[in-house]
């Protein structure tokens, strides 16, 4: 299972890679795109300087951006700068604060702004800033030049607001703006920020002109508006509660002027104080009105906008922005019950109506071919509805966008063709002139025959049908299909109750007698569950009925369904099946648990020899939590004759008895060969022997270990299991690992032994992998014995083994959810 779910994750970060790689390669594209035209622009300049071709060009642009090691927009950036400087902005000084401000605080030395946040990518300066750390108006224009090439290419006012701040207003130090158009009562309202929080961008999405905020004054008076920190904003807007829109302490409102319009107001936050520096002023009405030409570049690819008021200077509509128009009105389609689409003109070069094309459908919207809204918006009426082409419709409706008349059409029959399946209904079609176009509705006059075959459908999906008696009928009038139930041949029409009640089961008609006297008898609804002999075999029905009586208690009907609930039966029963056997097998598992646990019991619990003078031990074993099953490790501690210790941990692959079975065998055989005296290294290979030999399906991780409580003398050796921990004065650290191939690889494999001295008071620690390793990012073997080292030496009791072994466990989380755990600790006493 652990191969599978590696080979998974494996195949998951493959995957990750590839989009992350994909995606890194989409955004390159996007910037080669965004910075096309500033290059062109300076190719040019040089073809112009050096009097050679372009590809030459090119060639000195590369040249200089590698001598410079600078990015080769920025390089062609200063160049068109130094050759083109950006159109003077108009000199409109920034509105005073009222003379009711507050005196303000000493502001700092001019010097480039900090934003409080990092920019939404990392943005390269152009050329920096002189000693006084005031803007050098060369960078300057080219952070001009480089935001022109960007904004050319936006796809909406969201993206103009992040290019805006990606390439000038990022390395001005600010952290935020936010982009706000006109509408025709002068109310702005917000179509595009960066930097801006949701929840502000909910509740400052419409703000009406009589709200004094920089943003409609910077509209309302035609001047930047700066405010220099949080103090003056509170007193310049006293009435303002709450959050600003722009996040930051110094903030900048300016007007955005575009095709001889004010088209509405940009306004930009610093997380510090910035002085509104001439130079800099300047440079921010430029980007302005950089970003209002984008606006309305994107106005103008969208259906024309609303005209202005009689009066009022031009504006652009901001519902123009949106294909269906402003929110509120879609909000009003969709509450309506009838389909609605907002259709749009048109037209050719010389002004006639051609088409007509879906500009929004409300919720309610499902056509004659089942599309729904989404399905049917920036599509023409010729493409979706050719039938209605054919028919003469279409044309009568183009004829009522054209001249402005509405369109009553009466009940007619509309067929439509899609994917090879003719579809009608009788439908009234009303279209009303709307702005350029018409807002079409209909309604459907045979929505009860739809709903009849619905329930048709439905009826025979779940295998249900319907049936009615009438005293005195000698016969159950049915619907298509009941009769067959009961064994009747194909096409018979009623049932009788005698053949029908031949047709039930024998162990089952007495039932179905109890519920037809109980019908009779007037008690509803009634509920018979049987079985009937069909043609394929036995049946399982179920029968609904309830009685129908006058006012003065005669019987009138009785009706009522019956389904077919074969496939339900037999899938109760083979679910009670598999229920059986899945109890079986959690018995049988548990009886196996059960004996392991008690084995590994019994085999932890063997005599371990005499107490060991000059040694204090303690041993801990915790089966995994998760797994509900015993595993293969264990431990070992014999006093052998020679006066040593032998100590010992394994681990064997698997659960269950098979892992129990040669876990014990393992633990005795090492009992058995350490009186001969043989050193760790010698003991574990002759158990890989043994291990082989049997063929034997697992393996198995063991440290073996032989000290001397005398001297202190200790000789390790170890195959596949972690080293194990010395404490010594506080300190804890792994012993430098031999090496040594796990158990039951191959029998030719050779271990080392390691020796080293234990002082008195010296700790030794042999665990398995259980304790340090667990199924989580960022627990690997290497983390968690980092774990196990700073829990060491984080304790301060007194040196008790049994204490210590304790704590480590709720330090590292014992026991582990997925692995079991042993745990041997020997001290030294001190002499």
């Amino acid at each position: 299972m652990e191969e599978v779910e590696d080979a998974v994750d494996g195949e998951r970060a493959e995957l990750e890679a590839t989009v992350d790689r994909l995606r890194t390669e989409l955004e390159g594209v996007r910037t080669a795109m965004r910075t096309r035209a500033v290059i062109e622009q300076a190719k040019g300049v040089l073809v112009e300087r050096l009097g050679c071709a372009p590809e030459r060009a090119f060639d000195e642009l590369v040249r200089r951006s590698q001598d410079g090691n600078r990015k080769l927009a920025l390089v062609a950036a200063d160049l068109v700068a130094a050759a083109a400087p950006p159109p003077a902005a108009r000199e409109a000084p920034p509105e005073p604060a009222p003379a009711a401000s507050p005196e303000p605080e000493p502001e700092p030395e001019p010097g480039p702004a900090t934003a409080a946040g990092p920019p939404a990518a990392p943005v390269e300066p152009v050329r920096g800033a002189d000693a006084a750390g005031a803007e050098d108006e060369g960078a300057l224009a080219a952070r001009f030049h480089l935001a022109a090439a960007a904004l050319a290419t936006a796809s909406g006012p969201d993206e103009v607001a992040e290019q805006l701040h990606r390439t000038a207003l990022g390395p001005l130090g600010a952290q935020a703006l936010a982009l706000a158009v006109r509408e025709p009562d002068d109310a702005l309202r917000l179509v595009g920020a960066h930097g801006v929080t949701s929840r502000q961008l909910s509740q400052w999405q419409r703000i009406p002109p009589h709200t004094r905020v920089p943003l409609t004054e910077a509209v309302r008076t035609d001047r930047p508006v700066w405010v220099g920190d949080r103090r003056e904003f509170a007193s310049r807007y006293p009435d303002l509660t709450g959050e600003d829109l722009v996040p930051g302490s110094t903030v900048c409102a300016l007007p955005l002027h575009a095709g001889g319009r004010l088209l509405g107001a940009l306004k930009i936050g610093w997380a510090d104080r910035r002085p509104p520096d001439p130079a800099v002023t300047a440079h921010l009405a430029a980007l302005a009105d950089l970003a209002a030409d984008a606006l309305l570049r994107l106005f103008d690819a969208l259906p024309s906008a609303a005209p202005s008021a009689p009066g009022a200077p031009p504006v652009a509509s901001a519902g123009a922005l949106e294909p269906a128009g402003t929110p509120w009105f879609r909000a009003v389609l969709d509450g309506l019950l009838d389909p609605v689409l907002l259709l749009r003109t048109v037209r050719d070069q010389d002004g006639k109506v051609t088409d007509l094309r879906v500009e929004h459908a409300n919720a309610p919207t499902v056509d004659l071919a089942g599309r729904d809204a989404a399905e049917l918006r920036g599509r023409r009426l010729t493409e979706l509805y050719p039938g209605m082409v054919a028919s003469g419709t279409f044309d009568r409706l183009r004829t009522a966008a054209a001249d402005g008349i509405p369109y009553r059409g009466e009940a007619e029959r509309y067929v439509e063709t899609v994917a090879g399946s003719t579809r009608s209904s009788a439908m009234t079609v009303h279209a009303t002139p709307f702005q350029d176009g018409l807002l079409l509705t209909w309604r459907a006059h045979d929505e009860r025959d739809r709903r009849i075959a619905q329930l048709a459908q439905t009826a025979r999906l779940a295998r249900v049908g319907t049936w009615e008696w009438h005293p005195g009928e000698r016969r159950i009038t049915c619907s298509d299909g009941v009769p067959q139930l009961f064994g009747a041949p194909t096409g018979t029409a009623g049932l009788d109750p005698r053949a029908a009640l031949d047709a039930v089961a024998p162990a089952d008609r007495e039932a179905v007698r109890t519920a037809a006297r109980a019908l009779l008898d007037g008690r509803t609804p009634v509920i018979a569950d049987f079985a009937v002999r069909a043609a394929d075999g036995r049946r399982d029905l179920r029968a609904l009925g309830e009685a129908t009586r006058a006012d003065d208690g005669r019987l009138l009907a009785l009706s009522g369904v019956v389904q077919d609930v074969t496939p339900w039966r037999r899938a109760e029963q083979a679910l009670n099946d598999t229920r059986d056997r899945l109890a079986d097998q959690r018995r049988r598992t548990e009886d196996e648990q059960r004996a392991v646990r008690a084995l590994q019991q019994a085999l932890m619990r063997a005599p371990a020899g005499r107490p060991v003078p000059g040694l204090d031990t303690a041993a801990r074993y915790l089966p995994a939590e998760r797994e509900r099953k015993v595993g293969g490790d264990w431990y070992d501690l014999l006093d052998l004759p020679d006066g040593t210790v032998l100590l010992a941990v394994g681990d064997v692959s698997g659960h269950g008895l098979p892992a129990a079975g040669v876990m014990s065998q393992l633990r005795y055989a090492l009992r058995g060969i350490a009186y001969d005296g043989a050193p760790p290294g010698q003991l574990l290979d002759r158990l890989d022997r043994m291990l082989c030999h049997q063929r034997a399906d697992h393996i198995a991780a063991v440290t073996v270990a032989r000290l001397d409580p005398r001297t202190g003398h200790l000789a390790w050796a170890r195959a596949g299991q972690l080293p194990p921990v010395l404490i010594h004065d506080g300190t804890a650290r792994t012993l430098d690992p031999p090496p040594g191939l796990v158990l039951g690889v191959t029998p030719r494999a050779h271990r080392p032994t390691a020796e080293l001295h234990l002082a008195p008071g010296d700790t030794l620690l042999l665990h398995t992998d259980g304790l340090v390793e667990r199924r989580s990012p960022g627990a690997g073997s290497d983390a968690g014995t980092a774990r196990l080292l700073r829990a060491c030496a984080d304790y301060r009791a007194a040196p008790d083994p049994g204490a210590l072994a304790d704590h480590l466990l709720r330090r590292l989380g014992g026991p582990n959810p997925f692995d079991d755990i042993c745990l041997l600790a020997v001290r030294r006493r001190d002499a």
